[in-house]
């Protein structure tokens, strides 16, 4: 607003100025004006503050020049006065150029300088943000500085360097007993035993030189004189010169740390003599599966050092072929934090290789974070081979008892045979029938050694396969075709010891005999059917039946003759079971039993 009301009386003198020199310059004679005067409007027009000012003046200044040429009277003088007016145009144009120019540097001049105030302003205003900023973050890091000294559990004191305490904070108090009130202007020496006193004045002529003393442990005493184990560390304090003006002291009770440190240390030094006196070899290893420690009892093994041992080093021992095998056994227990058992060979000092049964346990901390393992190794050597010894005394006692099972089925096929050629010398039909049933009840025998010769296991015999082979003997024994009469086997995947097997096969025996005989009339056919099942109360039930004509009951099992049903009857007894027969349309023999208990034969 200024600048537009100056702006005013500078064009009217500007005007003015044009219009006197116009005057002058047409008042005087042709040839005596001074057109050069015409520059002084255009200079003047600079300070007008418009942009299109100066070249407006400089117009109408050449506009004025030029009019002049109107009044030359004769041309001789023309070209003087062309000249003359010429120059005077190029005068005010190169000042009217000049002034615009002048006139755009001081612009920029002035824009720079008013940026230049504005940023001015700006940075001041900033710093004073900053300043105020900074002020308020002093005061509160000085306020949460006292809080922290004044709530810390470390004693934090400052003193004098002579010792003089100056400051003593609250955790002070509770280390040390001591009320602030009661310290203050005292010396440091009073928290030090009687046998200590040298200790504070020695550390703080180290401060007075500007040093500093870091996690320094120390014994000091409290305020009834119980001693207690401090870890300190001590500061020099500077004034605003620089130099040392007295020391920070900023403390910690370590006295049950030290304890735990010291049960550590006896724990661990507990565990490494029981495992050094322990008969096998122990070793742990972290979470790595590096091995960590092993025991005195596999350095004597192995005749290494426990530092050939450590690490991965162990593994130069184990036997190339069980080593890809360890490894991998070890790994994957380490990926799954579970116990583990292995066998490799491991080299003794005397370089042979010995079988090592290895055990492994995790371990964990108290937050049950897995730290590693833990596991002994045992020497199964002589096991190992007390095995093989073993193995091979039961193969050649397996073998010895197959050719024993071998020889009494080739005895009683002897005596069958015998009885079969002392039986066609015998006249009476009765006694040759009774060689007869002796006959078969041996051979009965022999097929349950055959069974037992041919079976894989030798202690018990399968009862699905003795019986098939029993039944298949009588019927043709017997010359039964097996289209007319049917055998139809329901036994379940049994085993049964000798005894208990034999016992059941006399009895099949029997039965299976007595149906063949009597059961069916001559041209007629029928079923014989076998069942031997597992019951639910764990006992065994056993049942020969057919459909033939039937027997009465009273009559078979109180008859003095029949020597077969009664020989049933007696082995039903040996095996605990009880004998139940069902007479009517054919005849049924069921029998309930218990397995019998083996007894060791002295």
């Amino acid at each position: 607003m200024n600048s537009g009301r100056s702006s005013f009386p500078t064009c009217g003198i500007t005007a003015a100025l044009i219009g006197g020199i116009l005057a002058v310059d047409w008042w005087l004679p042709l040839g005596a004006t001074v057109p050069v005067l015409y520059v002084v409007p255009v200079l003047i027009s600079s300070w007008i503050p418009l942009p299109r000012a100066i070249p407006l003046v400089a117009t109408l200044a050449s506009f004025l020049a030029l009019l002049d040429l109107v009044r030359a009277p004769v041309p001789t003088p023309l070209w003087v006065m062309v000249n003359n007016r010429l120059f005077s145009l190029i005068v005010i144009w190169v000042t009217a150029i000049l002034c615009m120019r002048r006139q755009q540097d001081e612009q920029s001049l002035r824009i720079a300088n008013e940026n230049i105030e504005q940023q001015v302003e700006a940075r001041t205003a900033e710093l004073a943000r900053a300043n105020k900023e900074l002020e308020a973050l002093r005061v509160e890091v000085v306020s949460q500085l006292a809080a922290i000294v004044k709530s810390s559990d470390d004693a934090i004191v400052s003193m004098t360097l002579t010792g003089i305490i100056q400051s003593w904070n609250h955790g002070a108090e509770t280390m040390y007993g001591y009320t602030a009130e009661e310290v203050m202007g005292r010396s440091i020496s009073l928290l030090c035993p009687p046998d200590r006193l040298d200790e504070v004045p020695a550390m703080l002529d180290l401060i007075a030189r500007g040093d500093h003393m870091r996690n320094v442990e120390i014994v000091q005493r409290k305020k009834r004189g119980h001693r207690i184990d401090v870890s300190f560390t001590m500061s020099p304090l500077r004034d605003a010169q620089g130099g040392v003006a007295g020391a920070s002291w900023i403390a910690r009770d370590v006295t049950r740390r030290k304890r735990i440190e010291a049960a550590l240390r006896e724990s661990e030094a507990r565990f490494h003599m029981m495992a050094d006196t322990a008969p096998v070899m122990v070793w742990m290893a972290g979470p790595d599966m590096k091995c960590t420690f092993v025991n005195k009892r596999w350095l004597e093994f192995t005749g290494r050092t426990l530092e050939q041992e450590l690490g991965d080093a162990w593994v130069s021992g184990v036997h190339p072929h069980d080593l890809q095998r360890c490894l991998e056994t070890s790994a994957a227990s380490f990926k799954t934090e579970q116990p583990f058992t292995m066998e490799y060979r491991l080299r003794r000092t005397d370089g042979e290789y010995r079988w090592v049964l290895d055990t492994g346990v995790p371990l964990f901390d108290h937050a049950r974070r897995f730290t590693g393992y833990i596991g002994t190794c045992i020497d199964l050597t002589e096991r190992k081979d007390m095995e093989d010894q073993l193995r091979k005394t039961l193969k050649e006692k397996e073998s010895l008892l197959r050719e024993v099972h071998h020889r009494v089925k080739n005895n009683l096929q002897v005596i069958s045979s015998l009885l079969n050629l002392q039986s066609a010398s015998i006249k009476d039909p009765q006694v040759a029938q009774l060689f007869r049933e002796c006959q078969s009840r041996i051979t009965s025998i022999a097929l349950l050694h055959d069974t037992l010769h041919r079976s894989s296991n030798l202690s018990c015999i399968r009862m699905g396969d003795y019986i098939r082979t029993l039944t298949g003997h009588l019927f043709r024994s017997y010359g039964v075709d097996p289209k007319a009469i049917i055998l139809d086997l329901l036994v379940e995947d049994i085993e049964f010891d000798i005894d208990t097997g034999m016992t059941c096969g006399l009895i099949i025996e029997e039965l299976v005999s007595n149906c063949l005989k009597h059961a069916f009339v001559e041209g007629k056919g029928g079923c014989i059917q076998i069942e031997l099942r597992t019951q639910a109360d764990g006992t065994y039930m056993l049942q020969v039946s057919d459909d033939g004509v039937g027997i009465p009951k009273d009559g078979v099992l109180h008859n003095p003759d029949s020597l077969g049903l009664e020989l049933v009857t007696l082995l039903a007894e040996k095996l605990e079971g009880m004998v139940e027969l069902q007479s009517g349309h054919g005849t049924a023999w069921r029998i309930e039993f218990q397995q019998l208990h083996y007894q060791e034969r002295m």
